[in-house]
């Protein structure tokens, strides 16, 4: 197992959204896409069908569990309305809203896979597959406390920046109107796109020049290969993003680097700045600031433990169970307040 998706499913048992992690590790090790390509010549009934679930699912506009932008949120929707549907009538669902439906049985695969070697290592209770009437079949235990915060957004993308890190970018806005925004990553001073496939992408391209600072995790970066057409001067080579997500500062200075206090800022990696007050006697802000890297401290020691005692009897474990979920709704408020 990848070391990114390990971490990604620890965390995810952690926060409660285990089933959504479960997900997205089997959208990032499965060898395609769960989203057709738009150079198949795709219906436009379908490809519009697709965005509407996608909008109106799992962290769209009116989720209950909060709104987020993301290829991964973007995953998890799209699955879960797969998963609801019978087995018979899951190729034309696929069909219908531009999904590929081998992929999505192959994630569904591996997420039983993922699963499996979950409770191997005692990290979640043994699980069991039963058939329903209906034809689809589920997994038991999908609602014991590993999953209880499944339709959880915020928490979900916490998850992502835990996997994905220090896969981190930040929204660089256009200096004048429909210049289009940019992706600045931390390992050069490139700027990137979001790639063709990406549903974040329109929104970078139609970044505004002021607004709020925004910033994303991200799966992997590609390059393209500069052509040349004769007559033409030689087309230069553009960095591109996979898998691109939006996600809170809050959810990078928990759950991505290591941050500190810098006179008024909050800098973690010695990259992202995060200002805490407008000058340096804003005590009450540093405050804060200093409790929010105590949480993260806090946060730290919450997965080593979950780790360390993965076998221990059930009764440690509900005490320990009882001790994170405090913390995780520290967390969880401080998500919200921000959304």
């Amino acid at each position: 197992m990848d070391a990114k998706v390990g971490k990604l499913l620890i965390v995810g048992c952690i926060l409660g959204t285990l089933d959504n992690a479960l997900t997205i590790a089997a959208a990032l090790s499965c060898a395609r896409s769960c989203f057709l390509p738009s150079f198949q010549g795709l219906d436009r009934s379908s490809v519009e069908a697709r965005d509407s679930l996608i909008e109106s699912g799992f962290g769209g506009k009116d989720w209950p569990g909060g709104t987020v932008k993301g290829d991964l949120i973007a995953v998890i929707s799209v699955y879960r309305a797969w998963s609801t549907r019978q087995r018979s009538e899951r190729g034309k669902f696929a069909s219908d809203h531009a999904l590929d439906n081998t992929a999505l049985r192959d994630m569904e695969t591996l997420r039983r896979q993922f699963g499996d070697l979950l409770a191997e290592s005692g990290l979640i209770p043994e699980r069991r597959v039963t058939a329903q009437d209906d034809g689809r079949g589920s997994e038991e235990g999908s609602n014991c406390s590993n999953s209880l915060a499944v339709d959880d957004a915020l928490l979900t993308s916490c998850s992502l920046v835990a996997g994905l890190y220090p896969n981190i970018a930040t929204l660089v806005r256009p200096k004048r109107p429909r210049q289009g925004g940019r992706l600045l990553t931390s390992d050069s001073s490139e700027l990137c796109r979001p790639s063709s496939s990406s549903f974040q992408r329109r929104r970078v391209q139609q970044a505004s020049e002021e607004g709020r600072d925004a910033y994303a995790v991200y799966h992997a970066k590609h390059r393209s290969v500069g052509a040349v057409s004769p007559g033409r001067e030689q087309r230069q080579q553009e960095a591109f993003l996979s898998e691109v997500n939006f996600v809170s500062k809050f959810a990078l200075i928990l759950f991505g680097g290591r941050p500190r206090l810098v006179k008024n800022a909050i800098v973690v990696d010695n990259w992202l700045k995060f200002k805490v007050c407008d000058n340096d006697d804003g005590e009450k802000e540093k405050t804060n600031a200093i409790i929010l890297i105590a949480l993260r401290g806090l946060l730290d020691d919450v997965i080593v433990e979950h780790v360390v005692k993965t076998f221990a009897t059930a009764e440690e474990k509900s005490r320990m169970a009882q001790r994170h979920e405090k913390i995780i709704e520290v967390v969880r408020r401080i998500l919200a307040d921000e959304g």
